[in-house]
């Protein structure tokens, strides 16, 4: 998908916000950020086995190509089971 940077959120945690201007999915049954989404995340390296480095992080107003992949599954969430999905935004592709 490709993603238009529109600033940083601190809170939680360090992220990337960016509104969503174009998706390809690989499937018709892909769940993928539709276009025109703002969306808040941690841009990940191209293999997404590590987060990217803040100061190599896009800038305001540049637009990148990046994946969307996610995983569901269960949670333990302290000892209580349940449904969740992991999201990775890996650059670079």
């Amino acid at each position: 998908m490709e993603v238009e940077i529109t600033g940083t959120v601190t809170q939680p945690h360090p992220a990337l916000k960016g509104r969503v201007e174009s998706v390809k999915a690989q499937a018709a049954s892909t769940e993928c950020p539709i276009r025109g989404e703002v969306i808040a995340f941690a841009p990940e390296s191209a293999d997404y086995q590590s987060m990217i480095a803040r100061r190599h992080w896009p800038k305001p107003g540049q637009r990148v190509w990046m994946r969307y992949q996610y995983l569901d599954g269960e949670c333990k969430n302290d000892g209580n089971p349940k449904p969740c999905r992991i999201q990775h935004y890996p650059m670079g592709w």
